[in-house]
């Protein structure tokens, strides 16, 4: 029995899933392991500093708070998920798999209503510490 055969025995109610989240779900431990290398603080830094074009190792251990051995280690993981290459000897670049992902989560951030919320919360402290401020 094939993986998907056998999740969909396992999981019954994966008949009635949509396209969409059969291919989540049948790629779940792939999309784990993204979401694992992205989600390292270090690691999405990375992404982030690659964003504006490559970069060297120098470069990057510069911007880092890191030790070189921990920045290799990054690297060399985000290079097992293809989210960046190599390039040259000592130059990384975004793949454009890493920009993708990255730019669909500043996407998901921008658009998040409980940001939205903590936004708008935070201007109203700001609003009433304005006002009473004002009064005195």
């Amino acid at each position: 029995m094939n993986e998907k055969a056998r999740n969909k025995k396992e999981y019954g109610w994966m008949n009635s899933l949509d396209e969409s989240q059969e291919l989540l779900f049948n790629s779940f431990d792939e999309i784990v392991a993204l979401l694992k290398a992205i989600g390292h603080s270090n690691r999405f830094k990375i992404l982030i500093l690659l964003l504006k074009g490559p970069m060297t190792f120098q470069g990057l251990l510069n911007e880092m708070n890191v030790k070189k051995s921990a920045l290799a280690n990054h690297l060399s993981h985000l290079k097992n998920k293809s989210l960046v290459e190599k390039i040259q000897h000592g130059t990384y670049k975004i793949t454009d798999d890493g920009r993708d992902f990255v730019k669909a989560i500043e996407a998901a951030y921008r658009g998040s209503e409980a940001r939205k919320k903590k936004i708008e919360e935070a201007r109203q402290r700001q609003e009433l510490t304005r006002s009473f401020l004002e009064r005195k």
